[in-house]
């Protein structure tokens, strides 16, 4: 049976999206690879000549790479960090990558040395690349930003991760190199928050930070009290003319009976253009319970983005957690879910579009 023209383009297509990027090194990558090895080798400690012959290979693809994509993007090597002998540093438009040098990818799996994460250095994105200085090329496998990198460590066994390295699978890594690209053009490097760690953090204490999110506390709303963020429901949408959603969103509370409504504005980065999406927390005194109305709403946009979640966790991190969701369609202008729970008790709320999502904690 003859295999059809559109099988074997689709199968092409398909493993196309799993290669890596291939940059081919050039004669002036090696002259310039010689001629750091024989200057800096004594400069630096712990590190083989041939390391820093190969780190000075990978940063010349690497760069050219990006410049054939962007002529004016600025690109700085940060030299301070050679000690690390398969870890290099550059800068790229003020936002910081650090290229990771590995080999014997074919399992799907990549070995990351554990004093990555226990540096005091962290970067924006990390890089993931292979190089074959006989072929003459790397491989560039694909990037991952420095808070998914963290949000990924934070789900592991962390006894594990405290072994001198640790495997991380390819697929977490985002193989479409111009999304760094697009990154670096239109975010700010604050964009991507970096923890402010001591040269002497390890990495149980730096997780243990990351994971400590401070409960938004619902009881003080009923005093006046809102945290930082939550502002009041009423006042933005009175200040939207012509949106249907916050319309919605208004008689839904007035027919709920939801006296008391805040809103936290937020955007999940490039992936909606830096678009503002609102969270909408409304709660109301039930017999023995509380309750609470969850929203997700365009702040100026006509719809939400379609495959948009929002989803609830009640009990987070006990054994009585259970969760439920719901997904933005084509032309949902709002999603939302309704609950109630005992005063004291905790739950949380996920709102994730693609591989970017931002959670709160509250408490009843």
């Amino acid at each position: 049976m003859k295999t059809s023209t559109l099988y074997n383009l689709n199968t092409l297509i398909m493993k196309d999206q799993f290669l890596p990027r291939v940059v081919w090194l050039e004669t002036e990558d090696f002259e310039q690879a010689r001629f750091n090895c024989e200057t800096n080798f004594n400069k630096t400690k712990g590190i083989t000549q041939w390391q820093i012959y190969l780190n000075t290979l990978v940063f010349q693809g690497f760069q050219r790479y990006l410049k054939e994509r962007n002529p004016n993007i600025t690109i700085n090597q940060n030299n301070h960090n050679l000690a690390f002998d398969n870890i290099f540093y550059l800068t790229s438009n003020k936002f910081s990558c650090c290229l990771i040098i590995c080999d014997n990818l074919l399992d799907e799996l990549a070995t990351i040395p554990k004093k990555l994460i226990n540096s005091s250095q962290h970067a924006h994105f990390y890089v993931l690349i292979e190089i074959f200085e006989e072929e003459q090329q790397l491989n560039i496998h694909g990037f991952v930003r420095h808070d998914e990198l963290f949000k990924y460590l934070q789900r592991q066994n962390l006894e594990s991760l405290l072994s001198d390295s640790y495997q991380l699978p390819l697929s977490l890594f985002d193989r479409e190199i111009n999304n760094l690209l697009l990154y670096t053009r239109f975010l700010p490097p604050s964009a991507i928050q970096l923890p402010v760690a001591a040269s002497n953090n390890t990495l149980r204490e730096t997780i243990k930070a990351s994971t400590q999110t401070a409960l938004v506390n619902l009881c003080e709303w009923w005093n006046g009290v809102f945290e930082e963020g939550w502002e009041s429901t009423e006042s933005i949408w009175n200040g939207i003319s012509n949106n249907f959603a916050w319309g919605y969103v208004r008689s839904t509370q007035v027919s709920n009976n939801f006296p008391l409504s805040r809103t936290k504005l937020f955007d999940l980065g490039i992936v909606l253009q830096n678009k503002p999406i609102a969270l909408v927390i409304s709660i109301k005194d039930e017999n023995e319970e509380k309750g609470v109305l969850a929203q997700v709403i365009p702040h100026h946009e006509e719809y939400l983005p379609s495959g948009l979640k929002l989803k609830v966790i009640l009990n987070p991190n006990t054994t009585e957690s259970e969760s439920q969701e719901v997904i933005a369609r084509q032309t949902s202008e709002v999603i939302q879910l309704e609950f109630s729970e005992a005063p004291g008790k905790q739950f949380q709320i996920e709102v994730s579009y693609e591989n970017t999502a931002v959670n709160e904690a509250f408490l009843l």
